[in-house]
């Protein structure tokens, strides 16, 4: 992408408040056609913005929705698609907001229509820039997390769409660990280990279910569609962590996985980054508060932090000289290591790169 970092932030922008929309428009609650519509067309108008902007068209700061397209299509490189559903979508955003004249919800649903295909054409034809790899990664704020995010949007451009789709499987679950780690802290197994091997068999198989309900409904409470979410599930590997952190990725054998292909990856990647932002957005304060005794440390020596010690370390990023890391308590380190709290997680830096910090 050549496109300027100011420019390519509105595109990101434009993204995420179109995808608001399409949650809107899908929860069906009241007036959600008309603020669908808003949203829809404050996107469209976004992205007009930033392509008159890239082609320097000469437009006025308060130019209305038709004067930008007609500002475009005057440039002489290219013409925009889908002029008319635009300026239908624009009408619909007029009647909502000044008239309260509540658009039909399939209208909406065609304007969303409209703009999946508007979006994708404008930006490659304009921009040069794929609209579905439009990488949403740094509003998550938790750089694991975007790590694997932004390597399964590289692994797509570059046509490798089962490593891509396994890394959307690990961002995923990643988060969700994060997401959820209050409510894992305070489980209690509502089992205990029996003696009679085939009852205990029983009793873990009941376990396992309930602990998938309960997967399912926590999902659902984040406004997460578990339709979409089934679909994830067959896609891609099962990734499990472990108690130190760290991922292991097993394929599904027999259980139907779908093809790594180019539209399943990016429903992947689209579905985690999409699932982690409403993770996020529905975040709730602790309920627990717990204080533990905590170290400080400086970095006098750039350092990278990782996940755990030994070998085939994850490097979630490295640290700056004068950066200042809250730490758990000192039985926490390993060997030439201190456990620093990194996005709210144990993680760790070597201990000769630090020092203790007022």
């Amino acid at each position: 992408m050549s496109l300027s970092k100011e420019l390519l932030d509105r595109l990101i922008c434009s993204k995420y408040i179109f995808h608001k929309g399409v949650d809107i428009l899908e929860r069906g609650e009241p007036f959600s056609s008309g603020l669908g519509v808003l949203h829809f067309q404050d996107a469209a108008e976004m992205v007009l913005r930033t392509i008159a902007e890239h082609l320097h068209c000469s437009l006025k700061e308060n130019a209305a929705f038709n004067q930008i397209i007609d500002s475009i299509d005057s440039f002489g490189v290219l013409e925009l698609t889908h002029r008319s559903a635009l300026n239908q979508l624009n009408k619909a955003r007029i009647n909502f907001k000044h008239f309260g004249l509540e658009p039909k919800r399939e209208d909406v649903i065609k304007f969303r229509h409209d703009l999946e295909e508007f979006f994708p054409n404008a930006l490659k034809s304009f921009l040069d820039v794929d609209f579905h790899l439009i990488s949403l990664a740094n509003l998550i704020e938790h750089r694991r997390t975007e790590n694997f995010v932004n390597d399964a949007e590289e692994l797509i451009k570059n046509g490798s769409y089962r490593d891509s789709i396994c890394s959307s499987a690990i961002a995923f679950t990643i988060f969700n660990s994060h997401y959820n780690k209050e409510r894992e802290s305070y489980w209690r197994a509502p089992f205990r280990r029996i003696e009679d091997a085939e009852l205990q068999r029983w009793v873990e198989s009941i376990e396992e279910i309930v602990l998938d309900q309960q997967a399912q409904l926590n999902l659902i409470m984040n406004g997460i569609n578990l339709a979409n979410y089934r679909r994830f599930q067959r896609c891609v590997p099962v990734v499990q962590l472990t108690d130190a952190g760290t991922y292991h990725v097993s394929t599904l054998g027999d259980r139907g996985q779908m093809e790594p292909s180019l539209e399943n990856a990016l429903f992947c990647y689209n579905f985690a980054i999409d699932s982690i932002l409403l993770m996020k957005a529905n975040k709730l304060p602790s309920m627990y508060p717990f204080q533990e005794p905590v170290r400080k440390f400086k970095v006098v020596k750039k350092s990278p932090i990782i996940v755990w010690p030994g070998d085939g370390q994850e490097i979630i990023r490295h640290t700056e000289i004068g950066e200042i890391f809250s730490a758990r308590h000192e039985r926490n380190d390993k060997a030439e290591h201190v456990a620093i709290i990194f996005d709210g997680d144990d993680a760790f830096v070597e201990s000769t790169c630090v020092t203790a910090a007022n």
